[in-house]
């Protein structure tokens, strides 16, 4: 019985949502490995959204990967080979790269699912061209901090912090101002409920305090582990009750 009314309560939230003008979902974190491809897989199943990937070029010594010293193991899209500009990915053999994020995406549902890589001064004219390739009908996941910094950018922004991150990026500072919805993850130990000390030290950086954001939703830790994880529910429901908040002037 509980299940059958999980899943009517989904059904009438899906259908309120359904109704609300077709404003993009934008996911912003920290840092990588925060989880914000895993809360935007559940999202795009949950909506049978498009999904759009950002990444921005870094330049050599900035690259929130690997860093100065290139040591990290990790597969860098940042510090890939840069055309000129921009280039937006549309290649099904690139997307579906397993282990890539838009993989992830499409095997999770969406459809389309587009790759957009563009260096940061050119960055408001790629993600609007990058958007007259998608239905603006139909709803839409977009990963990535960079489209919370678009000045006019509508969207909803849903901010994702763990307890403990790799780093804060600078890109993730303008979602702060704007974020519609907050998601911390509990820590494993006592007391769980904490406000990451990373997001506290972000705040201050930009002036503002833990009471300027929206009361946060609460996933326990290791959450993306758990079948039966009502993430995306959790969500939604904030979603639908949430305001827009006015999107702040490009960062540079």
């Amino acid at each position: 019985m509980r299940t059958n009314r999980r899943c009517l309560s989904s059904f009438f939230l899906r259908a309120m949502l359904a109704a609300m003008p077709r404003l993009p979902i934008i996911l912003a974190a920290p840092s990588a490995n925060c989880g914000k491809t895993q809360l935007a897989c559940r999202l795009v199943a949950a909506l049978g959204a498009q999904a759009l990937k950002i990444t921005r070029f870094h330049r050599e010594s900035h690259c929130p990967v690997h860093g100065v010293n290139e040591t990290g193991q990790d597969n860098c899209d940042g510090c890939a080979p840069a055309p000129a500009g921009f280039e937006l990915v549309t290649d099904p053999a690139v997307l579906h790269t397993p282990g890539k994020d838009t993989d992830l995406l499409a095997k999770a549902g969406a459809d389309p699912v587009l790759w957009l890589r563009a260096a940061p001064h050119v960055f408001a004219y790629a993600l609007a061209a990058a958007l007259k390739r998608l239905d603006a009908e139909r709803p839409l996941v977009i990963e990535g901090n960079s489209a919370a910094t678009v000045s006019g950018q509508p969207g909803k922004v849903v901010l994702i912090w763990p307890q403990n991150t790799r780093g804060v990026k600078a890109s993730v500072l303008p979602a702060l101002k704007r974020a519609d919805v907050l998601v911390l993850v509990e820590a494993e130990s006592e007391p769980k409920r904490r406000w990451p000390k990373t997001l506290l030290s972000a705040l201050g950086r930009v002036g503002m305090n833990a009471s300027d954001l929206p009361a946060p939703v609460w996933f326990c830790a290791n959450w993306w582990t758990e079948a039966g994880s009502n993430a995306s529910d959790k969500v939604l429901q904030r979603l639908e009750s949430a305001g827009t908040r006015e999107s702040p002037k490009l960062c540079e």
